[in-house]
């Protein structure tokens, strides 16, 4: 009996141990997370800010502004995705649109960082520093948005452009700058490009709109593009990452204002429309983003009542951008319980963010 017990106990601790061997052995071959040097953040369904991996999808932090703003929107990644930054409006200030800054992975310690004399639109955040474009219409001509820049931390605000500014248009004409909107810097910083409102000058029959890129203090304004007699808009500007090209959203008019996707050659000039390699089954793309170091592009569809990020990579030659292979499907709203919107892209450091 006794030698019963003992094989018993022999058998039973043998096993123990192969069964530890084995879960180290599982363990040692599990591989490390992968990154890329870059994260995604978007805005989630309920005001949330989200930064997601985009080698593999994964959300790594998911917060909620707080103090919580009266809404988010036009959110992006500050610089190295430390920050993020974001508009929103407050009743302390009559309804001012400003814009506002917390920490990106918990979304504590909100603060504006624009007063009360600019209500904000549109945001941009430089890949190469802690500085913001933005759009803003002052309260004393609150028809026109012209375009400012500020640092992350609330420090140097500076208007670089002029309401009825006068700029060249792609056909040497002179065109006079009635509204600025969606304004993106370059990947190092030094460039901004804007779709601007213009009217023909010095006879204002005409409206038109031109993408302007100039120095990042507003100086040089150049138009690079516009379709001139056609009644467009242009949304989403964003670079691609060597800096040759820019991406956007155009809406036509005589297009039943269907998103049309197009690159544009920054030296040639030469557009081309990628709308029907990046939507998926019909659906169109609402808002795209670029890599701020790699060859991809990211963008959100209206999928079923929500909406889900996806990845495309494309591929230059010479003057011309194109998609390389069918996007993928970066995130999957059934299995988080919350939709991704407005996506951007910035530069993070893994190892020094921990």
């Amino acid at each position: 009996m006794k030698s019963l017990k003992f094989s018993l106990i022999t058998f039973v601790l043998v096993s123990l141990f192969f069964t530890a061997c084995e879960k180290e052995g599982d363990n040692n071959n599990m591989q490390p997370p992968q990154y890329d040097h870059s994260l995604i953040m978007s805005r989630g369904s309920g005001g949330k800010i989200i930064l997601t991996n985009p080698v593999d999808g994964k959300d790594l932090f998911v917060s909620n502004p707080t103090p919580a703003p009266a809404d988010v929107k036009s959110l992006k990644a500050g610089y190295m995705c430390k920050n993020a930054v974001f508009v929103s409006k407050t009743i302390l200030r009559d309804y001012v649109t400003s814009i506002y800054v917390c920490d990106a992975k918990t979304g504590t310690g909100v603060k504006a960082i624009t007063g009360n004399n600019i209500n904000v639109q549109d945001i941009n955040v430089s890949p190469a520093g802690h500085n913001i474009v933005f759009t803003g219409k002052p309260k004393d001509n609150p028809e026109y948005k012209s375009l400012y820049t500020i640092n992350e931390d609330g420090s140097g605000q500076t208007h670089i452009s002029e309401h009825l500014e006068i700029v060249t248009g792609p056909d040497g004409g002179s065109f006079q700058l009635q509204t600025m909107e969606f304004p993106a810097f370059s990947p190092d910083g030094s460039k901004i490009a804007a779709d601007a409102l213009v009217v023909s000058y010095p006879h204002p029959d005409t409206f038109y709109d031109f993408i302007l890129i100039m120095n990042n203090d507003g100086t040089n304004k150049e138009a690079l593009f516009s379709v001139l007699g056609k009644n467009i808009q242009i949304k989403d500007l964003c670079w691609t990452h060597d800096g040759n090209f820019l991406l956007f959203i155009l809406l036509d008019n005589d297009d039943a204002f269907h998103r049309r996707v197009k690159s544009l050659n920054i030296s040639s000039g030469k557009v081309t429309d990628l709308t029907a390699t990046l939507e998926i089954d019909g659906d169109q793309v609402n808002d795209i983003y670029t890599s701020p170091n790699s060859n991809k592009i990211v963008f959100n569809q209206h999928l079923g009542g929500g909406s889900d990020l996806f990845i495309a990579e494309y591929e230059t030659h010479d003057d011309v951008l194109t998609i390389k292979r069918s996007p993928v499907k970066l995130t999957d709203r059934d299995v988080t319980k919350y939709s991704y919107y407005t996506p951007s892209w910035q530069k993070w450091d893994e190892v020094t963010s921990k």
